[in-house]
């Protein structure tokens, strides 16, 4: 009990922690400043279902401008990770080395931090405080130098149909005094997650860069400060194939898997959506978004969340209505880019939410009488509770029981009223109201304090919200004789599942390839039974890391039981011994020869990002995405010697079309007509230019829809 009592002391003392970067004298408490984040990269490498993700940081003083007593500065940063991020590692520079952490109890971690920022011996110490938030100090640090840190931690990964992304740190970054104009991003890759891209900057290009210590390659590029918004993520090809994903490897004497099943490939009677989609906009009221951003993340949204057998239809605001097509739209990747293209800068730079919904409400009336609205909008007209009824009445007068009302409320302005102890922001009553009289979902989009409202994260949270569910839904993985168990899901904790999301699940196992994957459900009072048997060849092998991803979610999940001595006992435990980060641990660095690491390799030293040029200094692809054609400007300057060209790969790797560009000009253009060396024409969808220089390869994507 004495043990329990403690740590919860503990917590109590760290547990208020916001998102903050400050620099303090420990000897001067009232001289607090904010602190400046002086460069930051982050390297990323994928890892089944998890992405280890490893941010170093240079922490300085800039600005601050009380007096200091030598180098008595503390930094403190308060920060959040992605819930169900296992942070496993923390280093800190001393000099030239690097110290790397050992993982203690947080009692004695902090007792002994205390102690040495009285002695004035460098440390860093890393807390968790809850399933989110997370503190770092270092100390000392001299008002005109600078303090460098590694975090490294397993992040996992949002999976679709299309799409496999991971929400960049970008948060972080708003916590600088002095604001940062570059973020440097270094990704590796395997044979499942092969070319990165950035999901909504489809013009931003990666340079393959050599790496000269572990072997092969990895890919770089420089995001400017105008990109650090939500909308922004790191994207690879998802690596479902025939509705699932298998990873499998041995760590330590146990075997670990990675599963993701997408029920609703195993589940052909679950309900097919027909969503008749409307965007309306009125740029006054939402900072930071275009009129073209809203598009490519409505197409990428529907992309990741419809399926074979769903049916869809655009209509967007004008002065008159336009929609897409004259009737329901196969939900095929094809087909949702062609229509995204029809509509292609038509989306009016002002409401008219009057006319768009009762519109869209008549067309699906007379196509069948059934379907769902999905309505984004920011509009502010009805934010009075006059307005809202009146119009809410016609509305639900033309709305028949078959058609839902789903809403995505993405206004940034404050006009509001008051009703039932509730604020009701700009069209917050009316589209709430809507969806909840038509049986439907209501969204409000948080808004980012950087630069852009989080459009894209609020239309996916809308989808989510619609999707079908169940609770008669199980998988079950058994290898070669042998068999699972200690099953953790990484989605989908409660009882239900969203037959629209895949459900991640990490494990152990015992026995050898190949597995059989039995998948079952419920769905309309009828049984549904699959059983599929997956070979070596369709199982990629995970490293070490999966030890730390399996224990690391073990531990998530003991922390969020209710605390007792026993669990807390079993937290330590784990914790200390697989070297994962608990809310009862904590990772300390110090000054002493013993910490520092002489094969920890600094990955921002195998290359210099300073020389990475932006896109549209070297390469830039216009129009992208495309339909037809696609010009592809060039501006280097190639040595006599050299014989560069530009390549074009689909996304499983082939050669679909290649140029020779020409040597000893600064600048050149060549077209793509959307045709393959072999003369036919190329299917739509993802592609990836490579030009190949003698000392580097840049890689972008192009889309033709």
């Amino acid at each position: 009990m004495r043990l329990l009592l403690l740590f919860c002391l503990l917590l109590c003392m760290h547990g208020t922690s916001f998102a903050q970067l400050t620099v303090a004298d420990v000897r001067q408490t009232w001289a607090t400043r904010q602190g400046t984040i002086e460069s930051a990269t982050l390297s990323v490498r994928p890892k089944g279902l998890y992405m280890e993700c490893g941010l170093y940081l240079t922490f300085s003083a800039k600005g601050v401008t009380f007096n200091t007593n030598g180098d008595s500065l503390e930094v403190l940063l308060r920060f959040n990770l992605p819930e169900g991020s296992t942070v496993h590692d923390s280093w800190l520079w001393v000099g030239d080395e690097i110290s790397k952490a050992r993982i203690f109890d947080r009692w004695t971690a902090s007792a002994i931090y205390e102690g040495i920022v009285k002695r004035r011996i460098d440390p860093s110490v890393l807390f968790k405080n809850s399933t989110t938030q997370y503190q770092l100090r270092v100390f000392p640090m001299a008002r005109t130098n600078t303090r460098r840190v590694k975090i490294t931690w397993l992040q996992p990964a949002t999976l679709g149909r299309e799409n496999t992304t991971l929400d960049l740190p970008f948060d972080l970054l708003k916590y600088s005094s002095t604001p940062l104009s570059k973020f440097n991003l270094l990704v590796w890759t395997n044979d499942r997650f092969k070319v990165p891209s950035l999901l909504n900057q489809p013009n931003t290009y990666f340079e393959e860069v050599e790496d000269t210590i572990d072997g092969g390659h990895f890919y770089r590029t420089v995001l400017n400060s105008n990109q650090f918004t939500n909308d922004v993520k790191l994207a690879f090809a998802s690596p479902l194939r025939n509705g699932y994903y298998l990873a499998a490897g041995a760590s330590e004497g146990e075997q670990f898997y990675q599963l993701a099943v997408m029920p609703n490939y195993f589940l052909p009677g679950s309900r097919r959506r027909k969503v008749a989609l409307c965007l309306d906009f009125e740029p006054g009221n939402t900072s930071g978004l275009s009129t073209s951003q809203i598009l490519v993340a409505a197409k990428n949204t529907m992309l990741n969340n419809f399926i074979t057998g769903d049916s869809f239809n655009l209509f967007i605001s004008g002065l008159s209505i336009r929609k897409a097509a004259d009737r329901w739209l196969p939900a095929h990747p094809d087909t949702i880019r062609s229509a995204f293209n029809l509509i292609a800068g038509q989306l009016a730079p002002y409401s008219n939410l009057t006319t768009l919904l009762p519109f869209s409400i008549e067309w699906v009336k007379a196509h069948g009488n059934e379907g769902a609205i999905v309505l984004a909008s920011n509009g502010n007209q009805f934010a009075n509770l006059s307005a809202s009824n009146n119009f809410l009445n016609d509305v639900l007068s033309i709305t028949p029981p078959t058609i839902s009302i789903n809403s995505l409320n993405y206004c940034d302005i404050n006009n509001y009223f008051y009703l039932n102890n509730t604020y009701y922001y700009a069209n917050s009553y009316l589209l709430s109201t809507l969806a909840a009289q038509t049986k439907g979902a209501y969204v409000k989009a948080a808004f980012s304090t950087i630069q852009s409202p989080n459009f894209a994260p609020g239309l996916e949270s809308l989808f989510y919200n619609m999707g079908t569910n169940t609770s008669t839904f199980d998988i079950n993985l058994s290898p070669k004789d042998g068999f699972c168990y200690a099953r953790l899901n990484v989605s989908n904790n409660g009882t239900l599942v969203n037959l629209d999301r895949p459900v991640l699940q990490v494990g152990k196992y015992l026995g050898t390839a190949p597995f059989n994957l039995a998948v079952g459900g419920v769905l309309d009072d009828q049984l549904v039974l699959s059983n599929v048997e997956v070979p070596q060849s369709e199982i990629e092998t995970i490293d070490t890391l999966s030890r730390e991803i399996w224990y690391g979610k073990f531990i998530q999940t003991l922390e969020a039981e209710q605390q007792s001595t026993p669990t807390v006992n079993n937290i330590l435990f784990n914790s200390l011994n697989n070297r994962v980060l608990s809310r009862y641990t904590a990772f300390l660095c110090l000054e002493d020869s013993s910490y520092y690491c002489d094969n920890c390799t600094d990955e921002t030293q195998l290359t210099s990002t300073d020389d990475l040029s932006t896109s549209d200094s070297l390469v830039n692809v216009y129009p992208n995405p495309f339909e037809t054609r696609t010009t592809i400007q060039i501006k280097a300057l190639f040595a006599s010697n050299e014989h560069p060209t530009f390549e074009i790969y689909d996304l499983k790797g082939r050669l679909v079309y290649i140029f020779n560009l020409s040597a000893g000009v600064t600048e050149q253009k060549i077209e793509w007509d959307g045709q393959a060396l072999s003369g036919s024409e190329t299917p739509a969808g993802v592609y990836f230019g490579l030009m190949k220089m003698k000392d580097r390869t840049v890689v972008i994507k192009l889309v033709k829809i």
